[in-house]
């Protein structure tokens, strides 16, 4: 049982740090694709609140790296045994939920776009993986969790 446990401990700290790379990755991807795309393609030039929009959309995109850098952080943590609220995982949770919703784009746009399949095509592949990540953190953080207070209990019950 120790060796599964350090197992699942030592998954959790690489998957916490695989996280936080991801995060760092979203934050790049929207500046490399405002920058080659300018700024028009986020915004229509003719409305009135164009500033107060592209404000808003970078300052939501450099929330993102936080995010996942406190998830990374998180489960970083309880890999080293500190115990974690569940909030990380709930946010992890809805983070899947919102990357499925982002593969599904990523397809359409594959299906009906002209330029740059490539470059959805690498995308998709970089979403689908950080997705494949998260859901990994789900199942070692809930393994982890589950065994810990099996041991808990065992320890408990010997004494």
């Amino acid at each position: 049982m120790d060796a599964k446990r350090r197992r699942l401990e030592n998954n959790l700290y690489t998957i916490g740090t695989g996280i936080i790379a991801f995060g760092f990755w979203s934050f790049a991807k929207f500046a490399l694709n405002y920058m080659l795309l300018g700024s028009d393609s986020y915004v229509d030039p003719a409305e009135e609140y164009r500033t107060t929009a592209i404000v808003f959309i970078w300052a939501f995109s450099a929330l993102s790296p936080l995010v996942y850098l406190w998830i990374g952080l998180s489960a970083r943590a309880e890999s080293r045994g500190k115990r974690k609220r569940i909030l990380y995982l709930i946010m992890t949770g809805i983070i899947v939920a919102f990357s499925v919703l982002v593969i599904v784009v990523d397809l359409i746009a594959l299906a009906y776009s002209d330029v740059g399949i490539l470059r959805v095509i690498i995308t998709m592949i970089i979403d689908l993986t950080r997705m494949i990540f998260l859901i990994e953190l789900l199942a070692s953080s809930v393994s982890l969790r589950r065994l810990r207070r099996r041991q808990r209990k065992g320890e408990e019950a010997a004494a």
